[in-house]
């Protein structure tokens, strides 16, 4: 098999700079930030510039959210020159807010708008766009007719989370439904990549270009690195999670604490005696105690 493109998803509350700088300890490969809403970016809202905080990061694509064509363009504009290698535009996050305000996967059902963020970004910035969608809303036969309406707007790259919009994140990802697409810009495959065998299973079968790797990274920053070299890295998790803690607090401040305790549980979730121990560490209120409640779970680890 040729080689592949490989890049972390975009996961919201997850993909922030901490985590990113997890992943770098592993190697190199393009990252997204989390989902960044357009509106909020270009009115200058506090929280949202400080998710667009990219110290010495590289090979960043960020991800914009949005429903208005001129502040989606306006937003991109704002990113290019932000030092990133790319602009992605989503258009299949299933979550009710965004149905609500007619942005995320609801722009699968408003096709004719879909084309014109499109068309307005392009026009704003000379970075590459690139869209992520789903097979469709309810018929995984939709991304078929889509597809090729984002390319001749003027996507440079595609990536497919290979379940409908109704199907949320349940059921099986069916990589064989883009496998017609025949498109000529890159499309990338979403949906169970979990190990160097699902990236091959799954490309074979889309006839795709590469895969995003998605909530399997979650506790696992090291899975990247697995996938492309065929070989676990040796690593010490409790370091990894001790270590993830640190930079949630330096980030986050006092409130890393509460953000923390998801990528906690993540990375403990196989060891044994792990649900004693995430009821004590649900509970801490305190950084001090709760680095020495991490430290004391993987003690002896080797």
């Amino acid at each position: 098999m040729k080689q592949f493109v490989l890049c972390s998803a975009p996961m919201a509350g997850v993909s922030d700079y901490p985590f990113r700088q997890m992943i770098r300890h592993f190697g190199n490969q393009p990252l997204f930030s989390e989902m960044i809403g357009a509106e909020t970016l270009v009115h200058g809202h506090r929280k949202t510039l400080k998710m667009l905080t990219f110290d010495r990061e590289y090979n960043i694509i960020v991800q914009l959210v949005g429903n208005n064509p001129k502040t989606m363009a306006e937003a991109a504009q704002i990113i290019s020159d932000m030092g990133v290698v790319g602009i992605d535009i989503n258009m299949g996050c299933p979550v009710k807010k965004l149905i609500h305000n007619h942005s995320g996967a609801m722009l699968m059902k408003d096709q004719d708008l879909a084309l014109r963020i499109v068309e307005s970004i392009k026009k704003t910035t000379k970075l590459p766009v690139s869209v992520k969608t789903r097979l469709g809303w309810t018929d995984k036969a939709e991304i078929l007719t889509f597809a090729p309406r984002l390319v001749s707007a003027g996507i440079d790259q595609l990536e497919v989370h290979t379940r409908t919009k109704a199907a949320g994140y349940t059921g099986h990802a069916d990589w064989m439904a883009v496998k017609d697409l025949n498109l000529p810009i890159p499309v990338l495959i979403n949906g169970d990549i979990v190990s160097k065998k699902t990236v091959e299973l799954a490309i074979k079968q889309s006839h795709t270009s590469g895969a995003l790797v998605g909530r399997a990274l979650l506790g696992r920053p090291w899975l990247l690195n697995e996938i492309e070299t065929g070989k676990k890295p040796h690593v010490c998790v409790g370091e990894l999670a001790l270590e993830h803690l640190d930079l949630l607090l330096l980030y986050y401040g006092h409130a890393g604490l509460y953000v923390a305790r998801k990528h906690l549980a993540w990375y403990a979730r196989h060891k044994k005696g792990v649900a004693k121990w995430r009821q004590k560490m649900y509970l801490e209120e305190d950084r001090e105690k709760l680095k020495n409640l991490v430290q004391d779970f993987w003690k002896g680890e080797e």
